[in-house]
């Protein structure tokens, strides 16, 4: 990557301090409410086991029955990486040269902290976006490292699938409260399980709420729960423009690494060869569930 000034005027004088930048994202809505399993260097197990006791009427003899099982569900990471360059000369004859310093040895960036800002931002949007929507399969450059929990849950049997009504502001409370319903007895009764969706979806619930005369609603930076129950919803950035929803208890979601908050370790240095300021980070991630069972998806066209 580079400058590219070709949309800017040749240089007159203007105020290069009042360059405004925009930072679309700055947490991810999803990660915080995953296991996050480090170390893997490219794929590592989670090692899962169910104990299933039988009852039985008392009597005088031992007869063992009841089974313990073990059984295991792979993580695979995948390894992107993001290489960027800037030549400081580029912005020499356009109106930002007011920003850069005097003389013409540029070893750093005139807007680090903008540019940086904005750098790290993305990749968080990025990956918010690759958790849920990643696939193997993907033309999307960004998409196509890891396997999402979209593609993951989505191909599992045993799921619970919530269908028949069209995703719309008009039936949000149908879908939400039928998701409900129709999610595992005792998922529902644990109390632990977490409504993930869109930002627009839940901002269109809001609004069916109050046009259906529900003024009990906390404000807009509130947690809301789903109506008549204490499943909070959970907007997530990386569910944005698809009509799903999935009722999870977080417990049930992994976060594969190598190591911690790997993604926000990068390398930035000026390269004396090639008269550039480089940029260079690279980080492993992949997505797993352990219990498909307890999890309830919804998928409204």
């Amino acid at each position: 990557m580079a400058y590219d000034v070709a949309a800017l005027p040749a240089y007159t004088k203007q105020d290069a301090s009042k360059l405004i930048y925009q930072k679309l994202y700055t947490n991810g809505d999803t990660i915080k409410h995953m296991n996050v399993q480090p170390g893997i260097k490219s794929s590592e197990t989670i090692n899962i086991v169910s104990v299933n006791p039988i009852w039985k009427a008392q009597a005088c003899s031992f007869t063992a029955s009841g089974d313990t099982t073990f059984s295991r569900r792979t993580i695979t990471v995948g390894k992107p990486m993001i290489q960027m360059s800037w030549c400081e000369r580029d912005l020499e004859t356009k109106y930002l040269q007011e920003a850069m310093k005097a003389g013409g040895s540029y070893d750093s960036l005139t807007f680090n902290t903008q540019i940086m800002d904005l750098t790290m931002d993305n990749i968080a949007k990025d990956l918010e976006r690759a958790i849920w929507r990643g696939d193997t399969a993907s033309l999307d450059q960004n998409l196509l490292h890891f396997d999402g929990l979209v593609k993951i849950i989505s191909a599992e049997a045993t799921v619970v699938n919530y269908s028949g009504t069209a995703w719309s502001q008009a039936n949000s409370r149908t879908v939400f409260n039928g998701m409900i319903t129709t999610m595992d007895a005792q998922v529902r009764a644990l109390g632990m399980a977490k409504l993930f969706c869109s930002h627009t979806m839940l901002q269109q619930y809001r609004f069916k709420l109050s046009a259906d005369n529900l003024y009990h609603l906390p404000g807009a930076d509130d947690k809301l729960y789903v109506e008549n129950s204490k499943i909070e919803i959970v907007p997530c950035f990386g569910l944005e423009n698809i009509n799903y929803a999935f009722l999870i208890e977080p417990d049930n979601l992994y976060f594969g690494a190598d190591l911690m908050n790997e993604q926000e370790k990068v390398k930035f240095w000026f390269s004396e060869d090639n008269q550039q300021l480089r940029f260079h980070t690279e980080f492993k991630a992949g997505t797993q569930i352990a219990f498909p069972g307890r999890i309830t998806e919804y998928y409204g066209v």
